[in-house]
């Protein structure tokens, strides 16, 4: 048994994961040059230069083919980055909701984060799912403007009283982290992040995008997202509607 929530994670993890294999396919063409031709004076077979026009400038070189794939693959391992983090956020504010929906001890989802809202805005949510959804969306806001990955985590477990094992967080944390930096500075850690992450390998203070840290992040969000899981099955938290085999 698993939640709806845990589904999506995996079959949204399966997409990206395809897409991981697909670069990985296309490299392999253009470095085995079965995407290149010799007769042509641009730098990708089926390049249409009226349609491809930004592509069309590149010069008919390995160098130029490699740069271009190389790229293309940077920006993909990145967005697999931000997808995965957005991906586990989403499912942690769904179970929270589905919680909260299921009445679970209110007491212990609002915590320390006291919720405030306008009488008409209750009275027009209509239904008590809808109400369970306002109050557990602000309750996780107030979690996501701490800003710390950290906490978010570890309040949900706390909140939903899962005691998900602090070692399989600590495993996905920085992984999770590196989301922020490639955000705000382009992937740029800083010094006292490397040195408590050792593991992450960085090249001119970047981190280095590549398929050991792709996969190691994906193990490391899989198995995370999982324990959490079990948890909330084995806690019963949520309605059967809310579940599947």
């Amino acid at each position: 048994m698993k939640t709806k929530a845990y589904h999506a994670f995996a079959q949204k993890l399966i997409y990206f994961d395809d897409d991981l294999d697909l670069i990985d396919v296309l490299r392999a063409g253009v470095v085995n040059g079965d995407l290149t031709d010799n007769e042509s004076k641009l730098v990708l077979k089926n390049v249409d230069p009226q349609k491809h026009t930004h592509i069309a400038r590149r010069k008919n070189a390995d160098g130029s083919r490699m740069q271009v794939i190389n790229h293309l693959r940077a920006t993909l391992y990145a967005g697999y980055v931000k997808d995965a983090y957005e991906e586990v956020t989403h499912y942690l504010r769904t179970v929270l909701k589905k919680a909260a929906e299921n009445g679970f001890d209110a007491g212990r989802i609002i915590g320390e984060h006291s919720c405030k809202f306008d009488a008409k805005l209750i009275l027009a949510a209509g239904n008590w799912n809808a109400v369970a959804g306002l109050v557990s969306d602000s309750v996780f806001q107030s979690l996501e403007a701490e800003q710390s990955t950290l906490k978010l985590l570890q309040k949900v477990s706390s909140k939903l009283a899962l005691g998900v094992d602090p070692a399989l967080i600590e495993a996905a944390l920085p992984y999770l982290e590196v989301r922020h930096f490639l955000v705000h500075t382009d992937g740029f850690l800083p010094a006292d992040f490397i040195a408590k992450n050792p593991a992450i390998a960085t090249k001119n203070g970047y981190v280095q995008l590549d398929f050991k840290f792709v996969n190691e992040l994906r193990e490391a969000v899989k198995k995370l997202v999982k324990a959490f899981d079990e948890k909330v099955i084995a806690a019963n938290l949520l309605q059967p509607a809310d579940l599947q085999p």
